[in-house]
């Protein structure tokens, strides 16, 4: 997720020739409607499959800092920082889902 700089015109830029690339390359991929019913690139001798990417970030510390509490409750103290962090990532495609290796 873009927090700072995503309106810059370099970035605005780059995002206007990705589009129009694919829009280019749009007419090869397969599509599906609502109910699940394949529409297969037609008339083209390959299809172009998207692979997309998502990942995550997970920090030790990620918690909610407001809580609802007793009025007897004594406050605990919290380490400073994020602390340790996993990132989680991932590759999808519509075709296979998740690409995984052959021991995966």
């Amino acid at each position: 997720m873009y927090v700072n700089g995503h309106e810059r015109e370099d970035v605005v830029e780059y995002r206007r020739r990705f589009i129009s690339r694919w829009k280019q390359y749009e007419c090869r991929f397969h599509t599906w409607d609502d109910d699940g019913n394949e529409f297969p690139v037609p008339g083209r001798h390959f299809q172009l499959i998207p692979v997309t990417h998502d990942e995550s970030t997970f920090y030790q510390n990620d918690e909610r800092t407001m809580m609802w509490a007793h009025k007897s409750d004594k406050a605990i103290p919290r380490p400073k920082g994020d602390g340790q962090s996993i990132m989680v990532s991932d590759f999808l495609t519509s075709e296979w889902g998740c690409l995984h290796d052959k021991d995966g």
